[in-house]
């Protein structure tokens, strides 16, 4: 626990230090290989204050070094509200220790409103740090049209039941929180 506290400390240092945030650019987390994540976040601070978003992630394994990634997210903002759909893939690297996975990613953004289209890049990593309880940090690196900026989340996933799990975090990017609920159907 001490080492990946140091780690998502230590990255969200460098990252805020290193590229500014965009307006409210939480991307759709699916931590479980196969699942479905839906996420909630009240936007509370700055511009967009009084406004919410949410989100829907799907993580598809295809093999066990490959993961498909779909996203949706959905304000906050408006009018009209901004909407984002996203494509990619999740590449798992070899962990570090028992308990770790560890990821690089590479997906493709469509924002609604005739925005640009751009690519993101990015990586993570999930540790069981209790049984039932997740710790998760990614970063995600995307090249937007009016400049490249940095994203991260940094989460805990606590199991309910087998199928099913609450996702708590935080968009450091943003410094707003978001609830959600994971359904894994691997496990079925």
């Amino acid at each position: 626990m001490k080492k990946l506290l140091a780690l998502a400390t230590a990255l969200t240092v460098v990252l805020l230090l290193s590229v500014g945030p965009a307006a409210a650019q939480t991307y759709p987390i699916a931590v479980d290989r196969n699942s479905v994540t839906l996420t909630y976040w009240p936007i509370g601070v700055g511009v967009l204050a009084g406004t919410s978003g949410t989100a829907a992630g799907l993580s598809y394994q295809f093999n066990p070094q490959w993961d498909l990634l779909v996203g949706y997210r959905s304000g906050p903002g408006g009018p009209p509200t901004p909407t984002l759909f996203t494509f990619g893939g999740r590449y798992h690297l070899r962990p570090p220790a028992p308990g770790w996975d560890t990821f690089a990613t590479v997906q493709y953004a469509s924002p609604s409103g005739g925005a640009a289209s751009y690519l993101m890049v990015g990586g993570g990593a999930v540790q069981n740090v209790a049984p039932g309880v997740k710790a998760y940090e990614i970063a995600t690196y995307a090249f937007l049209p009016a400049g490249a900026n940095i994203f991260t989340n940094l989460g805990l996933q606590f199991e309910l039941q087998r199928n099913w799990s609450f996702v708590t975090g935080l968009d450091v990017s943003t410094g707003t929180g978001y609830l959600g609920v994971t359904f894994d159907f691997s496990t079925r």
